[in-house]
């Protein structure tokens, strides 16, 4: 008897937008939550893809809740053991979206993510790559 095969290309590859609007709750790092919460399991394999999968999903957001992500990706890969994107978390995405507004570089995010993260990827991205 055959149940099912699992095959990793049939996956959804696009993007949960409703988790990342509940993400946009947890950018509080004084009570960021120790697991992450049901709501959030989707959005997990997304933190360690390229820039073609999240281009397109940050026009649903505006610059200061694309900084809250930012927050939120910089802690979820401090707190959470699966979440470590490398060179491919979604912070450097985001802040090359907020360079192309031209709300990026900004001095404080970018201080704080460096005093968060021990990425050192973050906020930039790979320079060699």
């Amino acid at each position: 008897m055959t149940v099912g095969s699992w095959d990793p290309n049939s996956q959804n590859k696009s993007i949960p937008i409703e988790a990342l609007v509940f993400a946009l709750s947890l950018s509080d790092e004084h009570s960021f939550p120790t697991e992450p919460p049901e709501q959030l399991v989707s959005l997990q394999p997304f933190v360690k893809t390229g820039q073609a999968t999240w281009q397109g999903i940050f026009t649903d957001f505006d610059s200061a809740q694309l900084k809250q992500l930012c927050v939120f990706f910089t802690l979820a890969e401090k707190h959470w053991s699966d979440w470590f994107g490398g060179d491919k978390n979604p912070v450097i995405w985001i802040c090359k979206e907020l360079k192309s507004r031209g709300d990026f570089p900004d001095k404080d995010l970018t201080m704080w993510i460096k005093q968060n993260s021990d990425n050192r990827f973050l906020p930039y991205g790979n320079v060699l790559g």
